[in-house]
């Protein structure tokens, strides 16, 4: 499963474990109330004061906004004045403000590892609107956690290693596939593995999706087309080009048993087990049902029902060929 070492690169992240600790912990705590939004509902003074004799906490700062304008000039004031190392922001919708205070952080001059982002409107003051008391102690709970989380974090900085042209994907389920698919579009040998004798994974067992109603068959597979058909909702296999994508790789039946090297140079050995049944030749004709003798639980319908030992457990499936069971 490996393949030449190439020349691109991947950006990893790197523990500062072996970097010298900051010999004194300085945390600053900026509490934005939202634009007044929660302050009717949190106390901001008894949020403060409680902050205050935490441990290790340096500065706390109140305000409106912390993620843009003066209120992220006071956070970038305090890095460059030495005055915090590490920094903890109470601030509404995390993943949009998180990214410009990190920024910001680090062009100061501090690693953006050792800020922490919570929020306090959605995650405390509105689903408590109506017990404010109980709301801010809550309050208090989650700036302390945030707190003494960010005492421990260490810095990382950022390395690059050297990574080969190809990538292993675990697990052939509707979101291996759809990865496969985009790492094979973006010039990556890509190997997929899954455990089952067929591609589609918990999905495929759903008879139809809203609001579509398209089968799960039909919406299992990516939607790449490869002189088939144009582009749709449709994402059959047999109207899609998974099949035919020249450097994606799919095995079935087959598993991890060993990984070594690291990262971007991996060493992986895949055991597969044989299907007994040779993919190019069957034309999934049926009639090998009719002659098998020997019945077993059929796991796609939970076991509620008996299938034969040769067997395709759902029309339109990849790969288009029947397997036998080895016991």
């Amino acid at each position: 499963m490996t393949a030449r070492r190439g020349s691109s690169k991947q950006s990893r992240g790197k523990s500062g474990r072996g970097m010298k600790k900051m010999e004194e912990v300085k945390v600053g705590v900026f509490l934005s109330d939202c634009g007044g939004q929660i302050a009717k509902i949190l106390d901001f003074e008894a949020l403060t004061n409680f902050v205050k004799g935490v441990e290790g906490v340096a500065l706390v700062a109140r305000g409106s906004e912390f993620w843009r304008g003066e209120g992220l000039k006071t956070i970038v004031n305090a890095i460059k004045a030495k005055r915090v190392n590490r920094v903890v922001v109470a601030e509404a919708v995390p993943k949009i403000s998180e990214v410009a205070i990190a920024k910001a952080v680090e062009e100061a001059g501090l690693n953006p590892y050792l800020v922490e982002v919570i929020d306090l409107k959605n995650h405390c003051a509105w689903p408590h609107r109506d017990t404010p008391k109980e709301a801010t102690e809550k309050a208090k709970a989650m700036l302390l956690a945030a707190i003494e989380k960010v005492k421990l974090q260490e810095p990382i900085e950022k390395a690059e290693f050297p990574a080969v042209k190809s990538v292993l994907v675990i697990g052939g389920g509707l979101a291996g596939m759809q990865a496969a698919e985009d790492l094979a579009d973006m010039g990556f040998q890509v190997y997929l593995v899954e455990k089952e004798p067929f591609l589609g994974g918990l999905a495929a067992k759903a008879v139809r999706f809203f609001p579509t109603d398209d089968c799960a068959v039909c919406i299992q597979s990516p939607t790449t087309d490869l002189k088939t058909v144009a582009q749709t909702s449709r994402k059959c296999v047999y109207r899609s080009g998974f099949s035919e994508i020249p450097n994606l790789k799919v095995l079935t039946n087959a598993k991890v048993v060993e990984v070594e090297g690291g990262p971007g140079n991996y060493h992986v050995v895949v055991e597969q087990k044989p299907r007994y049944v040779d993919e190019a030749k069957c034309v999934a004709c049926d009639l090998c049902t009719t002659v098998c003798p020997v019945e077993v639980p059929d796991e796609y319908n939970a076991k509620l029902t008996k299938r034969k030992a040769i067997y395709i457990n759902r029309p339109l499936v990849y790969p288009p060929a029947y397997a036998i069971d080895a016991k």
